[in-house]
């Protein structure tokens, strides 16, 4: 991985446009249900310091191969972040975006992608209304229904048998 390196010290006080592509892979995400990156990253970013921090503005852009959660198949997903933005502590004399971009980039991933909600190419998904519509569930609201079984827990515990020796002893 070659890393995006700045030199805080060479920065003008209006700060740098840097654009481009990271085309190896950064993400290291060897996994079978891990997301795969298709590169290029693409990156547009214009970086300057304020005080004591590095202020990183932009646009960032990555493709991504992600595995239904509910079916398993591959759907395209892309990732932008657009504005982007970072504020980073001015720690020595350069700066590595690519780890920053890395970890914004992979934060912005759905945790549960599924077929009908990829933002590249939209697709039934394969299981083929195996599973309930979201409009099916009824939400928890934290109160029992007035119609419920009022249960008392210590009658409960008290119709259980007493614990006798366990027959491993």
């Amino acid at each position: 991985m070659l890393p995006l390196l700045v030199t805080l010290s060479d920065l003008p006080p209006e700060g740098r446009h840097f654009s481009g592509e990271i085309r190896p892979d950064l993400f290291g995400l060897t996994g079978p249900y891990d997301p795969h990156f298709v590169p290029p990253l693409r990156y547009e970013v214009q970086v300057r310091r304020d005080d004591g921090d590095v202020i990183v503005e932009g646009t960032l852009e990555a493709q991504f191969q992600l595995q239904c959660s509910r079916c398993a198949a591959r759907l395209p997903w892309r990732v932008l972040l657009d504005p982007y933005f970072s504020c980073e502590e001015q720690e020595g004399d350069t700066l590595d975006l690519t780890a920053q971009f890395r970890e914004d980039i992979l934060l912005a991933l759905p945790g549960y992608p599924r077929c009908e909600e990829s933002n590249v190419e939209p697709q039934p998904c394969q299981t083929g209304g195996g599973f309930a519509p979201d409009s099916a569930f009824i939400p928890l609201t934290g109160e029992e229904p007035s119609d419920a079984p009022q249960l008392d827990v210590w009658q409960a515990l008290d119709r259980l048998p007493p614990a006798g020796p366990s027959p491993d002893r």
